[in-house]
């Protein structure tokens, strides 16, 4: 008899039929795979790898809806073209045993990859990524703008249904267009698009409602929602907890709930040290060099690692919802997974104890480990910018 108290059981997915094989959700983090835009073999393999290791579903990261949509060239452009390796992606992680979604995002301001082109926006703000390659400002953008990424968002999630994959993650998370709008601190319109948090969540929930629409009930359109951006003024867990209630109320089948604004506090997601001087070395310009030796410990704020240091903000989520959620956040042993699972998440979503160790689930599972080696170094972060591919340096 199935026991869906375990997280080692096998779990539907909202109201779909899309079931995996336990509550254990690989989250979307830069796998640093997709040299221009390419998907590579290594990225197949890494996604093969880690559903052969115990993952139910793992989330390929960063899947711009459309090229102007990259924050950078390395990042994977979503299109019809690449059909045939989405399709040995998907066939790949089949025959390993797990499911596949990929997350579905565009930069917003956050990019450095238009060549001084414009670059949209829900409001004109000042863009200190793009500064460094002469993109100082963002140009907000119109209804006419906003109609193409919402069809940017539905065409990627159909080409991905059609080509194996099992779900979508519409990321509205990390300081990224759809959470540019969601936050006041880059969304100053004046319009029915700004202001309120009804306002300001209004194009986010019409791009996930769409997609729900187009690609059908028993296709699952996950959400990656942040509980709060980690910085004053910011997007806040009153604004996450409305816009969770409309999101169960148009069809989205979960909510992966995470935190942080990539260019205001990236490190309220990831807590730990700060790699500063990986940073320095593998940063893309001199310019971005010297920001870092002068200004890095000033700009990025460090916050302290504590086991499941979302626990507190998720549950608040948790008691005014039904809808599947999927915790995230400080995830490190059995005893953390096991607290999760008391309190009535049905998911669990990781990232850096399984860059340490693919195997972690299966490992933890037949009992060889209880806790992750991860010591929170985060220099995994940097090796993601070296082109190599995200990689552990503890494994060294």
């Amino acid at each position: 008899m199935t026991n869906l108290n375990s997280p080692f059981e096998s779990k539907k997915v909202g109201t779909s039929n899309l079931e995996i094989k336990n509550s254990f959700i690989k989250s979307a983090t830069f796998e640093g795979l997709c040299p221009d835009g390419e998907p590579s073999q290594k990225l197949i393999e890494h996604h093969a790898r880690l559903a052969k290791g115990g993952v139910g579903l793992t989330t390929v990261s960063y899947g711009a809806v459309s090229e102007n949509g990259r924050t950078f060239k390395d990042q994977l452009h979503i299109r019809e073209d690449q059909s045939e390796v989405y399709r040995k992606l998907s066939s790949a992680v089949h025959k390993a045993g797990g499911k596949i979604s990929m997350q579905l995002t565009h930069c917003g301001y956050f990019s450095k990859n238009r060549k001084g082109r414009p670059i949209l926006a829900p409001s004109r703000v000042f863009n200190a990524y793009g500064l460094l390659a002469g993109l100082p400002f963002s140009k907000a953008m119109t209804e006419e703008n906003m109609v193409q990424v919402k069809e940017d968002f539905c065409r990627s999630a159909l080409l991905l249904k059609k080509c194996g994959f099992d779900a979508v993650e519409i990321h509205m998370g990390h300081g990224y267009l759809l959470s540019q709008f969601l936050s006041p601190l880059t969304n100053k319109r004046d319009d029915s698009f700004g202001g309120s948090i009804k306002n300001r969540s209004k194009f986010p929930l019409l791009v996930v409602k769409e997609v729900v629409s187009r690609v059908g009930k028993d296709f699952p359109v996950i959400v990656k929602l942040n509980l709060s951006d980690g910085v004053d003024g910011g997007f806040s867990i009153d604004d996450s907890i409305y816009v969770a209630k409309r999101l169960e109320k148009i069809g989205c089948s979960a909510i992966v709930l995470s935190g942080g604004f990539t260019s205001k506090s990236p490190f309220y997601m990831m807590r730990g040290a700060i790699p500063i001087k990986g940073m320095i070395k593998y940063a893309d310009s001199l310019a971005e060099k010297l920001t870092f030796m002068l200004f890095g410990k000033a700009i990025i704020k460090e916050f302290l690692f504590t086991p499941n240091f979302f626990l507190n903000q998720a549950l608040q989520i948790k008691k005014q919802v039904n809808i599947d959620l999927a915790y995230l956040g400080g995830v490190e042993s059995i005893d953390d997974i096991n607290q999760i699972v008391k309190l009535g998440f049905k998911f669990i979503a990781l990232a850096r104890p399984l860059i340490h160790d693919p195997n972690f689930i299966d490992n933890l599972e037949n009992g060889s480990v209880s806790k992750t080696a991860c010591n929170r170094c985060n220099e995994c972060i940097v090796e993601m910018n070296k082109n190599q591919g995200v990689r552990c340096v503890l494994n060294d």
